[in-house]
């Protein structure tokens, strides 16, 4: 009796453990899905914007790129967040060098400021080539102080996607393509494997799964409708 009562006691300090990390990723995983939603659609600003955050030193590095003859794209940060990006018109007539126009009328504006600040030219996403569309190395490429606490949180679920002898599910291959390739399979595994993070009743032996496949297929869809709504709200509300 004591042995069961200790296998009980323990058993139980390994699902409240394990309940913790569940929603400790959860959390983790949503704050750098929102970060990098604030990076792929930054809020719409201007110039007065840019010199005013540059003048209060929330920003060291100001990205331009020549978007289209005429035209070119600024984008910076001042944290996490606080993305943002305009389209500037250049209006003289030669083209090729707007980017170059843009930066020396920005730094003519900073004056001794500008100094402390850099102007990098080109895409942003370039580095990257057809790879940007693999979310986890957007985490890395795009958010790289907060790229480790999403790594591991989506490793230690890899592992338990891999190794877990109780899923709820037939079989935890649901998760592994969309998890790795799409990035929104993690945080709908967290949630719904192996169990609710909230369930009313203690389960019997007898009950059986809760998550079917055709569950696992609807809870992935919904998961993807919820990122793209997520996604459109934020650029409708920058607007």
């Amino acid at each position: 009796m004591a042995r069961l009562r200790a296998w009980g006691v323990d058993e139980r300090r390994t699902a409240q453990a394990g309940l913790a990390f569940r929603v400790l990723a959860l959390v983790v995983l949503a704050a750098g899905f929102l970060g990098l939603c604030s990076t792929l659609f930054p809020a719409p600003a201007g110039v007065p914007e840019l010199v005013r955050d540059l003048r209060n030193g929330d920003v060291s590095v100001v990205q331009v790129t020549t978007a289209d003859v005429g035209e070119v794209r600024v984008f910076w940060s001042t944290g996490f967040l606080g993305d943002h990006a305009f389209t500037y018109h250049d209006d003289i007539s030669l083209p090729g060098a707007e980017a170059e126009r843009f930066t020396a009328g920005a730094k003519g504006q900073l004056g001794e400021q500008a100094d402390g600040v850099t102007f990098e030219e080109g895409d942003r996403f370039d580095a990257l080539g057809f790879l940007d569309v693999l979310v986890p190395l957007m985490y890395w490429f795009v958010m790289p102080h907060f790229a480790w606490p999403v790594a591991v949180c989506c490793v230690v679920a890899l592992v338990d996607m891999v190794v877990r002898q109780d899923l709820r599910t037939p079989s935890a291959g649901y998760w592994l393509l969309a998890s790795v390739v799409f990035g929104f399979g993690f945080p709908a595994y967290l949630w719904s494997e192996p169990r609710p993070l909230w369930f009313r009743r203690i389960p019997t032996p007898g009950d059986k799964p809760g998550m079917t496949g055709l569950r696992v297929a609807g809870a992935t869809a919904c998961w993807a409708v919820v990122g793209a709504g997520v996604m459109v709200t934020m650029t409708l509300a920058r607007r």
